[in-house]
């Protein structure tokens, strides 16, 4: 227990984001690899997202009146809900591929009563479900967040705040750090205006994560920042972009 925060102390992953044997910027699929039958958040796109080589993927969760987390983007109706893939589903399609990073962004809720349901259930979720994927629970919603964060104190879970793109980074930067999260997800169009923010966020012992990077000059431009992992729709040309990149700083070096 640590006698100052009152939260248990657990042990950790090793940060997801900087594996040993290489510095690349890690590529995680936004919503998976959605594309013709198979729709974002599926079962199907994360499965996809993940042969293509991707190292993790990002999904949506939301808390159904029901108490299941359905992995969707959008708050959906009772007659949608049976479509949609839950939470233990996804992570058990993730199993085949050992090691493989899931960030589950819980979408933000108004009702205090809701969210802490959330935290709950999903903290049971990913005891029971998490297997071997390397987890990261992220959120715009601090408040939802920082529940979350103590529901799964004794889990190897880390957090991420996320930064809506008109936040200004520094500001997301600083907030993750006093809530005690683990990382910061960032919007590329906020990092673009203040890329110091990044800078600012590794002295303070955070991952940085960019949203939703996608065109090749911008995936060129943030492994030169140095981020830790980039959201991506476009796996493939990040693989190529960011492998490119390694490779000439490891010629440059030698």
């Amino acid at each position: 227990m640590n006698e100052s925060t009152g939260r248990q102390m657990v042990s950790f992953p090793a940060d997801p984001f900087l594996p040993a044997e290489t510095d690349r910027v890690q590529v995680l699929g936004h919503r998976g690899a959605p594309g013709a039958g198979r729709p974002d958040n599926s079962v199907a796109a994360v499965t996809e997202a993940l042969l293509q080589g991707a190292d993790g993927v990002e999904v949506d969760v939301w808390l159904t009146e029901g108490g299941t987390l359905v992995c969707t983007h959008d708050l959906p109706s009772a007659a949608e809900q049976a479509a949609l893939a839950t939470l233990p589903e996804l992570l058990a399609a993730v199993q085949s591929f050992s090691g493989a990073q899931v960030v589950v962004e819980a979408k933000p809720v108004a009702d205090a009563a809701v969210a802490a349901r959330t935290a709950s259930v999903l903290a049971d979720v990913l005891r029971t479900s998490a297997g071997n994927a390397a987890i990261t629970v992220s959120s715009f919603d601090p408040a939802l967040l920082a529940m979350i964060r103590a529901t799964c104190a004794d889990l190897p879970v880390r957090t991420a705040l996320l930064g809506h793109t008109e936040d200004p980074a520094a500001e997301v930067v600083q907030r993750a750090s006093e809530d005690g999260h683990d990382e910061v997800h960032l919007s590329l169009a906020g990092v673009r205006q203040t890329p110091e923010a990044v800078e600012t966020a590794h002295r303070l012992g955070l991952s940085v994560a960019l949203w939703t990077v996608n065109d090749r000059s911008d995936l060129q431009w943030v492994a030169e920042l140095g981020v830790d992992a980039v959201i991506t729709d476009d796996i493939l040309t990040a693989w190529s972009e960011l492998d490119r990149a390694t490779m000439i700083r490891e010629m440059v070096a030698a």
